[in-house]
């Protein structure tokens, strides 16, 4: 876990073959809190995880990122330039590239976690999720940013 005097708290996780096998495994886990006029992302993150936001990145993972303050953008292979404002989560699938990025007028607070397994493949398979529809809003919600600090602290 990492944090420090920006509090940035965040996890990336090592996992096994024995984890694999259950169908779904947490990768990483974090939340960052981007005030208005600085730099983004932290350069603390893994060369696996690290973007610059004019290139973007292709991850190996499913990611949901949930902003709770703020506004920003999001862009994908099947999303054109979309704005996010609080409230909204992006659902990044892996193989696909992606950017996204808070308002330099505005920043933004950003909780996310990175998984990937058969259970989620399937609930991908099954339509219950989409990358045509990558942007949801979720709302303002307490109890969902306490489900993202509780993972960070598990």
């Amino acid at each position: 876990m990492r944090y420090n005097d920006f509090g940035i708290d965040f996890k990336y996780l090592l996992v096994n073959e024995k984890d694999r096998r259950f169908g779904l495994t947490v990768n990483t886990v974090g939340f960052q809190p981007i005030a208005p006029h600085s730099l983004y992302p932290s350069t603390e993150h893994p060369k696996n995880y690290y973007f610059r936001p004019g290139k973007g990145r292709v991850l190996s993972e499913y990611q949901i990122v949930y902003i709770s303050k703020g506004k920003g953008s999001f862009t994908s292979t099947s999303t054109r330039r979309t704005t996010i404002s609080k409230g909204q989560a992006m659902v990044l699938f892996p193989g696909q590239w992606h950017t996204y990025s808070p308002q330099k007028e505005t920043g933004w607070n950003e909780y996310y976690i990175g998984f990937e397994g058969a259970i989620i493949d399937h609930i991908v398979s099954q339509g219950f999720v989409s990358s045509d529809n990558q942007i949801l809003d979720v709302g303002v919600n307490e109890d969902l940013v306490n489900l993202f600090t509780t993972a960070i602290k598990i």
